[in-house]
C-alpha cells in the first residue's frame, strides 16, 4: 500500500512540475519592466551594426561611442543567462545634454539555427536635475 502511494505521489509531482502556468507567459519579464521598447532595425541601422555575435555587438557599441564631453562613466556588459540567450547592457553616465544625464540600452539575444538573433532592445534614462525622473526609467526627460 505505501509503495502505491509513493509511486502515485511521484507521478503527480512530475506532472505538476512540467505544467507552465499561462499567467507567467503573459507578463513582461521583470528585467524589461522599466525600459522603453525601441525598434531593433532602426537601432542597428543608426549605429551601423551588421554583426550578430553578442561580444561583437558590445565591442561595436563601445567603440562607436566617441563623444566624451561631460562623461563620468561608460560601461558595457555581456551576460549569458542560458546557453541560448545573451543580454548586453550599455550604460553611459554624464551626457552632454541639457535634459538627459545618463542613458542605458538593454539588448536581448537568442541563439537559433546556429546564429544569434536580437529579440528585443530597450532604453532607460536618468534626467538632469529638475528635468524629470532621477532614477533609471523609461520616461522621457523635459
Amino acid at each position: 500500500m505505501n509503495k502505491y502511494i509513493v509511486k502515485r505521489s511521484i507521478f503527480f509531482l512530475a506532472v505538476f512540475g512540467c505544467i507552465q502556468f499561462p499567467t507567467v507567459a503573459l507578463s513582461q519579464p521583470v528585467s524589461r519592466s522599466n525600459y522603453e521598447s525601441i525598434n531593433v532595425k532602426q537601432f542597428l541601422g543608426d549605429r551601423k551594426i551588421t554583426v550578430s555575435n553578442p561580444k561583437d555587438i558590445a565591442a561595436k557599441l563601445f567603440s562607436r561611442d566617441q563623444e566624451s564631453e561631460g562623461r563620468k562613466s561608460d560601461g558595457i556588459s555581456v551576460e549569458y543567462p542560458t546557453r541560448e540567450t545573451a543580454v548586453i547592457e550599455h550604460t553611459v553616465i554624464g551626457l552632454a545634454d541639457d535634459s538627459v544625464a545618463a542613458m542605458r540600452h538593454r539588448i536581448e539575444l537568442v541563439f537559433r539555427q546556429n546564429k544569434w538573433e536580437i529579440m528585443w532592445i530597450g532604453r532607460q534614462s536618468k534626467c538632469q536635475p529638475n528635468r524629470g525622473h532621477q532614477n533609471w526609467a523609461a520616461g522621457r526627460c523635459r
